[in-house]
């Protein structure tokens, strides 16, 4: 995480300026004595101008308290007329404040060592200039910083009552469990509080508060005398058939719904929450905060769509990064859902797509009857971003004079599904839909209140990726009756109350397990062909007229269907005696949608997973199951990211001709792993988009994350397709559909471009035929290794080269690095004692490291190739690719960390030469374009990016560059002629450095 890392960097306040330059502003360095002198704050230091937004001053100060420091400087430049954004460091906290003077001062404060998520994507929506001056600028991080510091105190109270009320439940519930059911009844507050912002209950505005304080003052127990014949009493059943305890609460709707239902774990704990932790809970969260029930509505009041976000926060760290969580901003979401849209649109209505997304924006009423009947699936739904945007949109384009709470209802009903492996998720998407369908209706009387639909039929809790049961039959193979059956019983129950409720979900249920056995007759059907199939080979003759027999791929292939038929089996055995059917089974519970032959779209955000992150016994069955998954590979290939598997899954999902619209990771169109998805989706698919979004302000993350938009449609694409590079229908920016199959890197820049980079690709040999690239040194402990105590013993220490510390030709180390290896890169047997003594301590740590494997505690990894005498090193991490030559015993105390990558050499002038050519405007030029991209106009240049690059067999014994590469290291200017001899050794032409000229001056002013 660039940002993160680059907070953590920040020791004084000329640092600030770096933060800025990475967020897209001027850095500069000024100091102003006396700008914000004042006599009660002289404690403050002189103000520092550390860089500018067009006309708008970064003013940094330093002090305690930044963030109230920051507001008052902010007001102080407002009573005077300036219009500025406020930086205060508190260095010796670690906390970084941030205001601007603009009307209402808004201001937050942030953690420079691991802040939050929601920290770094508030300091993330900081980037500019943008569009509209420093006016403009000022008035959207005003924006910015007012909502989030609202929302901020929400998350982290959020958060905190809800570990308090997990603490405090009674012991007889364990582990997750407590946590689960602490959401469940905090999750509930929550909703009734949007509910009595619009006036349903009793007509109060403090209701809640009201009740409570008279159940404390009656000394009676707030969960069992108020909220539990709230919840199960009132809210939950008509006003017809209420009781008399419910008939004092007063006018109080009939939500259903399902969320004021008795959960199990309540069944299961049959006590009552502490009055002191309800008590908690309302004084220091809900009564703390305004709610607004709709969305539109400021003034720092907590709107449904912060949902999302709370969502994310009561997360704990562990289980995100495990599950690969983000909230996705709504802005993005439309996006992507527009998108999508039109491409569907155009598809069924025949037209062009220019065509349809002007139908969409007029809100063409042809468009109702193409969608009226669309079916759209969330596959990994989390805090129900897309089905709610989904929700949004189909309601204004099929909406009807019933108005917006009606036509949400009617949507909800036909044309929305979602699945995730987190009840979470699943209970925290209902809310969000729930005040969605309240938000904009207009009943003011309670007894009024249509009752909510039921969504646990919708929005399933199950596994996307991984059937109950063998692979997924075949869809369209549903039978039609059971189909019908299933659609119009979920119909019913969606809008059902009472016993006709109840009736409705064993009828469900009951239709479920009829169509889940169908499936598994198809799928055992389908095992056993191919049991057939492999007995049938393993009979017949080869080319010699023997028989084949059972060969070591044959025998795998026989296995696994056996494995299968026998699952199938097993599981209609279940199915017949439990009448359950298994967990979750996407033919089962939609299996109208299947016989329609799958979903119209399959739109989502999944999890943002690395394979690394991925359980092993997890991985295994990914490889098993999905084929892009096993693909890829080669020397750089490294594993692939969760997404491949759901792109793969998602257009099993999807019916021909429909849309897979998803984001995933940028690194997906270049990286070695995503190969065989790449050529797959390319041939087999019509790509609509594919657009990388890194650096768009509606793109920004509740964590550092660089996203592409792959709309694809399910069929083959037609001859001559154009695949447009950004999510307007209009764009011009297209690249040929053709050219992106065969697996390599996906090039998303213009024609231009790419020719000059495919052309180079043919005609020169790529560097990673002559040198092998690798990471540099990795310690595992950089708090141990790094600026080490003063009296370790000097023979030890060497240079640590950061990528940060690479300049072109120079290295610029700044911190010492205690190196506890030897000449032949191995870990020294024994440590001189004052070194032995500063590792003592730290043994259990040491050991405790990923990479370790045994040795001495003291041992580092990946170090040949680092501490090898001649060696070629660039940064990871750049707005340009940057390098520098390490050679012989005048740079051997210089050790490249894993920030860096490493190339060795067999003499000081081959290092030389390399470091040379890779510093040439051209060579930039083509790494940027396959580089994997980052924030702020960054891109990693990791070693897969640099093995491609075109490396003329001349280069490797032109002298001037070696040359060259000394005189630029003395700091003397060689760019230029350094440019024009690698311009003549791979045959530019004026045209084609004008391209890659510009390629090259995007990047180094952070815009791609």
């Amino acid at each position: 995480m660039e940002l993160a890392a680059q907070l953590a960097q920040i020791r004084s306040i000329e640092a600030l300026s770096g933060l800025l330059a990475m967020l897209g502003h001027e850095p500069i360095h000024e100091l102003v004595p006396g700008l914000l002198a004042s006599r009660r704050e002289a404690d403050t230091g002189d103000a520092v101008v550390v860089g500018r937004t067009g006309d708008l001053p970064w003013i940094a100060v330093s002090g305690d308290q930044p963030g109230r420091l920051a507001q008052r400087m902010a007001q102080r430049l407002m009573r005077r007329g300036r219009v500025a954004a406020v930086l205060a460091l508190d260095a010796e906290g670690r906390r970084l404040g941030i205001s601007i003077a603009v009307e209402g001062t808004p201001h937050f404060e942030a953690a420079l060592d691991d802040p939050d998520a929601s920290a770094l994507a508030c300091i993330g929506k900081l980037a500019g200039p943008g569009p509209g001056g420093a006016l403009a600028f000022a008035a959207r991080a005003a924006e910015a910083l007012s909502g989030q510091a609202v929302g901020l105190r929400f998350f982290r109270e959020f958060r905190t009552t809800l570990d308090r009320m997990a603490e405090g439940l009674p012991t007889r519930l364990q582990g997750e469990d407590r946590r689960s059911l602490a959401l469940l009844q905090l999750t509930r507050v929550l909703f009734l509080y949007f509910v009595q912002a619009k006036g349903w209950l009793a007509g109060r505005e403090r209701f809640l508060a009201d009740a409570i304080d008279s159940c404390l003052l009656r000394r009676r127990r707030i969960h069992r005398d108020l909220l539990r014949p709230l919840f199960f009493g009132t809210l939950n059943r008509p006003a017809a058939v209420r009781g008399r305890a419910a008939a004092a609460f007063g006018a109080v709707p009939f939500l259903n719904g399902g969320l004021f239902e008795p959960h199990p774990l309540e069944r299961h704990l049959r006590g009552d929450i502490p009055n002191a932790v309800w008590r908690d809970a309302f004084d220091r969260l809900f009564e703390r905060f305004h709610f607004a029930v709709s969305e539109r509505n400021g003034g720092g009041a907590i709107a449904p769509d912060m949902l999302g976000r709370v969502f994310e926060g009561v997360m704990a760290p562990d289980m995100r990064r495990a599950s690969g969580s983000y909230y996705t901003p709504a802005k993005l979401v439309r996006s992507v859902l527009d998108a999508a849209l039109v491409s569907l649109v155009a598809h069924r209505g025949g037209c062009s797509e220019v065509e349809a997304e002007r139908r969409i924006e007029d809100q063409d009423r042809s468009v109702a009857s193409l969608l009226t009947d669309v079916t759209i699936l969330d596959p990994a739904a989390g805090s129900g971003a897309f089905l709610l945007g989904a929700l949004d949109r189909l309601a204004t384009l099929t909406g009807s004079v019933c108005g917006p709470s009606a036509d949400r209802r009617r949507v909800l009903q036909r044309n929305l599904f979602g699945v995730d492996r987190s009840a979470a998720a699943v209970r925290m998407s209902e809310l969000r839909l729930w005040l969605a369908v309240i938000a904009d209706d207009r009943e003011v009387r309670p007894d009024r209140v249509e009752a909510l639909p039921n969504l646990d039929c919708l929005i399933r809790q199950g596994d996307t990726l991984f059937d109950p049961v063998g692979r997924s039959a075949r869809a369209g193979a549903v039978d039609a009756r059971l189909a019908n059956a299933v659609a119009s019983v979920r119909r019913r129950l969606v809008v059902a109350t009472g016993g006709r409720k109840r009736e409705l979900i064993r009828e469900l249920r009951q239709v479920e397990c009829r169509a889940a056995d169908a499936a598994f007759v198809l799928g055992e059907s389908d095992a056993r062909r191919r049991i057939d199939e492999c007995l049938l080979l393993a009979r017949s003759p080869n080319l010699f007229g023997e028989r084949r027999g059972l060969d070591e791929a044959l025998r795998a292939r026989l296995s696994g269907a056996r494995g299968e038929w026998r699952a199938f089996r097993a599981a209609r055995r279940t199915l017949a005696r439990d009448h359950e059917v298994p967990w979750f089974h996407y033919q089962s519970h939609f299996a109208d949608v299947f016989a329609d032959g799958g979903f119209d779209i399959v739109a989502g955000n999944p999890p943002w997973l690395r394979a690394e992150e991925i359980p092993t016994e997890t991985r295994a069955r990914l490889t098993g199951r999905y084929r892009w998954w096993r693909g890829g590979g080669g020397r750089f290939g490294g594993r692939p990211d969760l997404a491949v598997a759901f792109i793969e899954r998602s257009l099993e999902l999807a019916k021909p001709g429909g849309i897979v619209a998803l984001l995933v990771p940028s690194k997906l169109t270049t990286a070695a792993y995503g190969a065989t998805a790449r050529h797959a989706i390319a041939a087999a698919t019509t790509l609509m988009h594919v657009v990388d979004l890194t650096g768009r302000r509606d793109a920004v993350f509740e964590a550092t994350v660089y996203p592409l938009a792959l709309i694809a449609k399910n069929q083959p694409p037609p001859a001559g397709h154009r695949v447009r590079t950004t999510l307007s229908s209009a764009s011009s920016r297209t690249v040929p559909q053709r050219r992106l199959i065969g697996g390599a890197p996906w090039i998303l820049s213009t024609d231009r471009s790419r020719a000059i980079l495919m052309r180079l690709t043919r005609e020169h040999p790529p560097l990673g035929a002559r040198l092998a690239c690798h990471l540099g040194v990795k310690t595992g402990a950089n708090r141990l290794f790094l600026d080490p105590p003063e009296c370790v013993e000097a023979e030890l220490l060497r240079w640590a080269v950061r990528g940060r510390d690479i300049r072109a030709f120079v290295p610029q180390p700044r911190v010492r690095l205690l190196w506890t290896h030897g000449p032949d890169g191995h870990p020294l047997p024994r440590l001189p004692p004052k070194a032995r003594a500063h590792f003592a301590s730290h043994a259990a740590a040491l050991r405790s490291r990923a990479d370790y494997t045994g040795g001495p505690p003291w041992t580092v990894f990946r170090t040949h190739a680092a501490a090898s005498m001649h060696r070629v090193v660039w940064s990871d991490l750049g707005r340009r690719l940057t390098a520098c030559a390490l050679t012989g015993r005048a740079d051997a105390d210089l050790i490249p960390l894993n920030t860096c990558y490493v190339a060795p050499t067999q003499t000081a002038e081959d290092a030389e030469r390399v470091a040379a050519w890779l510093n040439t405007t051209w060579i930039r030029a083509v790494a940027r374009i396959g580089a994997v991209p980052a924030a702020g106009g960054f891109s990693r240049y990791a070693a897969a990016a640099v093995h491609r690059l075109p490396l003329p067999s001349a280069v490797t014994t032109d002298a001037q560059l070696s040359t060259l590469a000394r005189a630029g290291r003395r700091g003397e200017p060689v760019q230029e002629v350094l440019d024009g001899i690698a311009a003549g050794h791979l045959g530019l032409s004026a045209a084609d450095r004008a391209v890659l000229g510009r390629l090259v001056a995007a990047g180094t002013a952070g815009r791609r």
